[in-house]
Parts: structure tokens; C-alpha cells; sequence
């Protein structure tokens, strides 16, 4: 049995838990109790095998398959998805983590995991309700568009969400990101190593202390009016930089415990790293990794690592369709976003060991090959919720097996350094040839 069975099989064992249920009922005890057609655990499982369509056709395809014979109501299912704690999923995609990160075949970098933090907007349903509790990402003047803001880190190597936040669709992000980087623990352990990449939005003097005496590892981006004195006295491509806490830096956090602290430090010293860009340029990295663990080459592979967790975001939006949603209530939504982790993190997992399976064929082919990634979530789409459902082991056995052996036979080439021109703007037809939806 490999191991991503396990913990989807760890996972099932955890929905029929009552601890867990307890959970999902959300401080109510007497939610999910009476016996109805829909239960709690098929509740879970129909989000799991939502697939965007039209919800009477969604109920439909879950109760023949799941209850023959038994039919449901949208207003009926509606309601009960009202009582569901939105965090369940949230839960349960921790839960898969950390039995992912309790066994020893995770990937690292030179020993260190690879974590990238980055926000991004979710277009959600624009009403009274979503425009309060959210507010929108329109500008003034224009008509509103509600939006939520969700914060993830992301475990680039290994293609898993860690953490994940819904906001206001404006947040601190890197507020939010120091937040989620203390939880990690949690799911990593005390004794696993890591290191965050991050952007150009998130430099902060005041974050750069907090997480230094945290002892947190970080590499960041910096903007050309990030330090510029600091950036125009560079003497080399890999300089270790004094960056004096004057007036002029103190005076946003004056009266405050954070601007009391750089007072008192009068300076911090922080690495800057130049990489050469296309077209004659250069970008300054900043970061407290030292040369003798990584240097300017590596520090410049672990920054352009960072481009996994936009990935990532393209696979939560395209392949898995996370703002198609089931309604328009605040609680559906977070409930939608929260299943789509799950169902991401879970496929990569799959994936994962998928990969792994022996190619014969390899040594004879002219590139590298990688699993499928959209075909291989339309397997798993088509095909889990037969896992979920099934009680007997040794037929739930064979139908990972089938699985793992169809994501395993669809292939694509890497093909390294490869570049497209990058247009703006639609320039085909309403539905596209190299972009197929998956299910």
C-alpha cells in the first residue's frame, strides 16, 4: 500500500470520527444528529466530488451512486450545508499534512523545506452579504466585484498547501504571513528545517527583526525603492549590508513594542544578493541565509522556486475550478475554498506516488517525463468518490491501484528552458484548445 492511500484512508477514518464530526457541527449539538437522507459524512463527501455543475445534477449523479433510489432536494442540502463548520476542511487537509510530513520521503532543499507565501484575490458571488463581509476589489467609481483575499504558504517541493486564510479581500499579507509561518510547526514538527521565499510586496524592517529573533530564515525580493541607499552603495553582487534603523525608518512604528525594539538595536545586517535578469537588468534578493549554506547561485534557484505557489494558484482557479461555487452565502463559499485545498493537496499526494511507478520506457525517450497534472485531477475526480464510498479494503485496494496505473501512463515531456511569448488580452474563441477543463 503506498503511502498517499494511507492517509486518504486515514482521512476517511477521520471523517467518521465523532470528535471530528463534533467539529463540523460548530459549537451546535444538535446539528447532524436526526437520521436524514443526507448525513454528515455523505455532506463531506458530496463537496469532495463537487464538480461545478449545475447543483440538481451534482445531488443527482452523488445519490445514484452513493443511495439508488433516494432523492434530495436543493433546499434541503442548501440548509444542512448552512449548519457545517466552514473550517472542516481546513481541518482535514492539516490533518493529511501532517501524516504527509510524519513519514520521511518529503523532498527539501539541501535538507530545508522550500516555503513561498503569496495572497491572492477569489471573485465570489458580489451581494449585499459578500460585499459586507468581504468588501471588494473594485476600484472607486466602477461597479463592485466582491472578492475575497486567501493567504497561502505553499511547500514548493512537494506541491502542498501548509496554511491557508480567507480575508477582507485587502489584507496585511505579511501579517498574515507571520501568523501562518508560526503555525508551522504544527504540521512540519520542531526538528524539520525550513525557509520562506517571498515576493516584493512583503519586505518590512519590522518583520525582518520579528522573524530574525524567531530565527526564521527568509528571502525576499526587494523593490528598487526598497533601501535604496542601502541598494546604490552595493560593492559587489553578494554584499552583507548594514541597515541603520534612523528616525526616518522608526518614526511608522513610534510608541509601539516593535519601535521600541529597533531603537533599541540601532541597525540590522542582512545579506543582498544581485541576479542578473534578461534585458541588462538585475534584482536585488534580500535574506539572512548565510554564504556557507547557500550561495549566490543557490540563493538565486531558491528565488525563482518562489514561482511554485503561483502555480499553485492556477491550479486552485483553472483545473479545480475553486470559484465555481455551490452559492452565494459566506459560509458556502469558505466552505467551497477550504474543499478545493483539500482536493489539491490531496491529488499532489496521489500524484506524488504516482510518479514514482517504474517507466521501462524511459531510458529510450529525448526528455524527462512528468505525470499529467490536469488529466491526472480528472482521474481523481472521476474516480474517488467510488474510494470514499467503498467499505471493503480489498476493493478499495484495487480501485487506488487503478488509479495510481492510469495517472501513471499519462505523460508529458519536460522540455527545460522552453519560453513563450507572453500576449495580452483574448485572442481565440470562448473555449480553448490547450486549456481543456478536466471534468
Amino acid at each position: 500500500m503506498k503511502n498517499s492511500q494511507k492517509r486518504t484512508c486515514c482521512d476517511i477514518s477521520l471523517i467518521h470520527q465523532d470528535e471530528f464530526l463534533d467539529f463540523c457541527r460548530d459549537g451546535n449539538p444538535s446539528s447532524f444528529i436526526r437520521n436524514r437522507k443526507m448525513p454528515l459524512t455523505d455532506l463531506l463527501f458530496t463537496m469532495i466530488n463537487r464538480r461545478g455543475i449545475t447543483l440538481s445534477l451534482e445531488l443527482r449523479n452523488y445519490m445514484k451512486t452513493a443511495h439508488p433510489g433516494i432523492e434530495i432536494s436543493k433546499p434541503g442540502y442548501l440548509k444542512q450545508r448552512m449548519k457545517l463548520n466552514p473550517l472542516a476542511f481546513y481541518e482535514l487537509y492539516r490533518h493529511h499534512n501532517r501524516n504527509f510530513y510524519a513519514d520521511p520521503g518529503f523532498s527539501t532543499f539541501h535538507g530545508y523545506l522550500v516555503l513561498a507565501v503569496d495572497g491572492s484575490g477569489i471573485n465570489i458571488p458580489t451581494t449585499k452579504e459578500t460585499l459586507e463581509e468581504f468588501g471588494t476589489s473594485s476600484r472607486k467609481g466602477t461597479k463592485p466585484q466582491a472578492s475575497i483575499g486567501l493567504g497561502c504558504l505553499y511547500d514548493v517541493m512537494n506541491h502542498m498547501i501548509l496554511e491557508s486564510d480567507c480575508c477582507k479581500c485587502k489584507f496585511d499579507e505579511m501579517r498574515l504571513a507571520e501568523e501562518q509561518i508560526d503555525r508551522v510547526p504544527e504540521t512540519i514538527g520542531t526538528s524539520q528545517p525550513f525557509l520562506v521565499v517571498m515576493d516584493r510586496g512583503y519586505p518590512s524592517t519590522a518583520a525582518f527583526i520579528r522573524m530574525m529573533e524567531k530565527g526564521i530564515l527568509f528571502l525576499m525580493r526587494l523593490k528598487s525603492s526598497d533601501y535604496k541607499k542601502e541598494q546604490a552603495a552595493l560593492s559587489g553582487p553578494d554584499t552583507w549590508v548594514d541597515i541603520y534603523l534612523d528616525k526616518s525608518r522608526i518614526r511608522h512604528y513610534k510608541g509601539t513594542d516593535i519601535g521600541r525594539r529597533m531603537e533599541e538595536l540601532g541597525h540590522i545586517t542582512l545579506r543582498m544578493v544581485k541576479v542578473p535578469l534578461p534585458e541588462d537588468r538585475d534584482e536585488v534578493l534580500i535574506t539572512n541565509l548565510t554564504s556557507e549554506t547557500f550561495d549566490h547561485l543557490q540563493i538565486a534557484e531558491l528565488y525563482h522556486m518562489r514561482w511554485g505557489i503561483e502555480t499553485a494558484y492556477e491550479t486552485l482557479k483553472g483545473r479545480l475550478q475553486m470559484e465555481n461555487f455551490t452559492g452565494t452565502k459566506p459560509v458556502l463559499l469558505l466552505q467551497d475554498i477550504y474543499s478545493t485545498i483539500y482536493i489539491s493537496n490531496l491529488a499532489e499526494d496521489i500524484i506524488r506516488d504516482a510518479e514514482a511507478e517504474p517507466d521501462e520506457k524511459e531510458k529510450h525517450r529525448k526528455h524527462k517525463m512528468m505525470v499529467n497534472r490536469t488529466l491526472s485531477i480528472g482521474i481523481l475526480k472521476n474516480d474517488l468518490i467510488y474510494i470514499l464510498l467503498e467499505t471493503d479494503a480489498q476493493k478499495q485496494d484495487r480501485l487506488f491501484r487503478h488509479i495510481y496505473e492510469d495517472i501513471s501512463k499519462n505523460l508529458v515531456p519536460i522540455r527545460p528552458d522552453r519560453h513563450y511569448h507572453r500576449t495580452k488580452g483574448q485572442l481565440a474563441g470562448k473555449y480553448s484548445n490547450t486549456h481543456k477543463r478536466a471534468y
